[in-house]
């Protein structure tokens, strides 16, 4: 099972906020950043970061799956 590890990296203008992703997995790791508006709490933050990876890790799956099936029929 992945590891994720979130880290608030800066504060930025018009009340963003850009956190480092860390996910560890058995084989590989990524690390890469996520900017979000401010939520006005570390918790709310976080579970913002939290849901944009998710949508953008469905995201990637499902372009992953269509180019690798892609590739394989030719």
């Amino acid at each position: 099972m992945a590891n994720i590890e979130l880290k608030k990296v800066e504060e930025q203008l018009n009340h963003r906020v850009l956190y480092s992703v860390k996910v560890n997995a058995d084989a590989d790791h990524m690390e890469f950043p996520i900017g979000i508006q401010d939520q006005e709490s570390a918790t709310a933050n976080e579970t913002a970061v939290l849901t944009s990876a998710l949508a953008f890790s469905e995201e990637l799956e499902a372009a992953a799956r269509l180019r690798s099936g892609a590739t394989t029929r030719h």
